[in-house]
């Protein structure tokens, strides 16, 4: 055996030289084709505008198409699968939000490993959930909706976009750092979940700015609180949790993502691009008025982000015992 080694290490060695010109090579010619950015949600939402905004900067820095695959379906997974089982050579790229990490806490077969079949590229942008009512409602206050909801126990509805999202899961934050009773109403999806807020069949709901943008703007609800470490710029007169007293951060990244495997080069070519992009204020009021924030780390930062984002969601599931419609 140990003769074999020594016969075998030389050509291993050997092998390694030749390879590493040729995958150089290959990062320096990237992209020789049109690139596939799959995104796991229809068209016209948040992921889907960003991701645009996104692959519209790719194509202009990298001189070849970035087109955009929407791939719906399963709460992401099904375009997320199709990115995990891609040739790693940069070609088929994903584009995707918090679910991609925080499905395997919710969901018994997720098809893919958050953290085995991708490497990620960057996080692109963070948007935190905000707290939202009716405006007028427990005098338009975060202390007067804690102050009605002590005083009225069990009487307080949330509802969500669905069962198991990062909405859902901001409201049951909610009620641990609070130590309120409130009942959790799932819908399917953004807006009939704010339309039943607004008529008062339920008291409060977390979202995003972006779903919450026009009733906000128009009067009819008011955000309360935001559950992030600053406040937003589209809402600067809206405190964060944190300055209330709660130690309450969550929300929705928007990231971009290569199978496993991908060349390091190729990845740092693509993270380039976008930091570059990040550092352009039209590219950052694009992404602010859809209530996130540019974020751009590197890529061994996005990586270390995603395991302990899934850690990070198994741990809270796992703390409110599990995933139920209530």
């Amino acid at each position: 055996m140990k003769r074999w080694l020594r016969g075998a290490l030389p050509a291993v060695a050997l092998t390694l030289c030749v390879l590493a010109p040729s995958v150089a090579q290959a990062a320096a010619d990237y992209p020789a084709r049109p690139i596939r950015l799959v995104v796991p949600w229809a068209p016209g939402g948040s992921t889907d505008i960003l991701a645009r905004t996104t692959a519209e900067r790719l194509t202009r820095a990298l001189k070849q198409p970035v087109i955009v695959d929407n791939r719906p379906g399963a709460s992401g997974n099904i375009g997320a699968d199709l990115v995990a089982r891609a040739a790693p050579d940069g070609y088929t790229l994903l584009f995707t939000s918090t679910n991609l990490t925080l499905n395997p806490a919710v969901i018994a077969q997720t098809p893919y490993d958050p953290v085995r079949n991708f490497t990620g590229v960057t996080m692109v942008a963070f948007a935190p959930m905000m707290l939202v009512t009716k405006a007028g409602f427990a005098g338009d206050s975060l202390q007067g909706l804690i102050a009605y909801g002590k005083a009225h126990p069990g009487e307080l509805n949330f509802s969500s976009s669905g069962a198991g999202g990062a909405p859902h899961l901001a409201g049951e934050m909610f009620k641990q750092a609070t130590g309120l009773d409130i009942t959790h109403v799932p819908y399917t999806g953004a807006a009939p979940a704010l339309t039943d807020v607004l008529s008062g069949q339920v008291q409060m709901t977390f979202t995003t700015y972006i779903s919450a943008q026009g009733l906000l703007s128009s009067g009819q609800m008011k955000a309360l609180g935001v559950a992030s470490k600053d406040r937003l710029p589209v809402l600067p007169n809206v405190p964060t949790f944190r300055e209330q007293g709660l130690d309450i951060e969550i929300g929705t990244m928007f990231g971009l993502l290569a199978p496993a495997g991908t060349p390091r080069p190729v990845v740092d070519k693509l993270y380039a691009v976008v930091r570059q992009a990040a550092a352009d204020t039209a590219f950052q009021d694009r992404i602010q008025q859809q209530g996130g924030t540019v974020v751009a780390d590197d890529p061994d930062h996005y990586n270390a982000y995603l395991r302990e984002d899934v850690a990070k969601w198994a741990a809270l599931v796992k703390r409110i015992g599990g995933i139920s419609a209530h």
